[in-house]
């Protein structure tokens, strides 16, 4: 990759940055999605236990869309823009969570692990060869082994693509660039901001310089402005505002006018 392009994508990820920084002060204030906090309060016993991870240590993340789930409204914002600008009918993200996926990469050790840890504790023989299998393949799915009763599954790498459907034709970053953008909310990581609408609303580099431009203006002047005036900055509804704005560039570069 050139000097130049290096550049280039760290304006870019440094304007999504901030627009998740902003997003999360908002969700501080607000009262989290209860379905989100059931599946991750789940998964502590079920995964985190079971691998030797303490939430607060950077070796895993929680991926798809968990994180749209952070911030209300979103949700519903993100289906409607799918709905508009989508040729081609797109899955509708579900008001509330049914599953949650975790990706734990580049760690052997820790994944042997939850080999030892695990393998103690199944006592049916097909249950065993199931694990194996599919520890194999980089997966671990703690609810087919009777480990929990919530749809929780773990990767070794995030790769929508395999899941197929919409998704077949998705191109993501490398499971270590993916893995260095994941961020910490209230005590656990979650994949970024960009790389979630990244593969829900797949964007070209001229897009993305141009968007990037759009979020650092909106934050400058959201923030002078609300100096002038002297209110709160950021509201969740100029929030998702600018969030739809941006989406839609990806499918029509006349939209960043409005």
């Amino acid at each position: 990759m050139k000097l130049s392009e290096i550049y280039e994508e760290m304006i870019i990820i440094d304007a999504w940055n901030k627009l998740e920084e902003a997003f999360n002060e908002t969700a501080l204030l607000s009262e989290g999605n209860a379905r989100l906090d059931k599946l991750i309060k789940e998964s502590e016993k079920a995964v985190f236990e079971n691998f030797g991870i303490d939430t607060g240590d950077k070796k895993y993340f929680i991926a798809g869309s968990a994180r749209l789930y952070l911030y209300p409204g979103l949700v519903e914002v993100i289906n409607e823009l799918s709905s508009e600008i989508s040729e081609e009918k797109m899955d509708e993200i579900p008001i509330e969570p049914g599953d949650l996926d975790i990706i734990i990469p580049l760690n052997p050790k820790l994944w042997e692990t939850l080999k030892n840890n695990v393998s103690d504790k199944l006592d049916d023989a097909g249950d065993e060869y199931s694990f194996n299998d599919n520890l194999e393949k980089g997966i671990f799915r703690p609810q087919k082994l009777g480990l929990t009763q919530m749809d929780i599954e773990v990767f070794k790498e995030w790769n929508p693509s395999k899941a197929g459907g919409e998704y077949a034709s998705t191109v993501v970053g490398s499971p270590k660039e993916i893995f260095s953008r994941a961020s910490k909310f209230n005590g656990y990581y979650y994949m970024s901001m960009f790389d979630v609408i990244n593969y829900k609303f797949q964007m070209d580099r001229p897009k993305e310089k141009r968007i990037a431009a759009i979020i650092n203006d909106y934050l400058a002047n959201n923030a002078q402005v609300a100096k002038d005036k002297n209110i709160e900055p950021r509201s969740e509804e100029s929030l998702l505002k600018i969030l739809s704005r941006v989406i839609r560039m990806r499918y029509n570069p006349t939209s960043s006018k409005e």
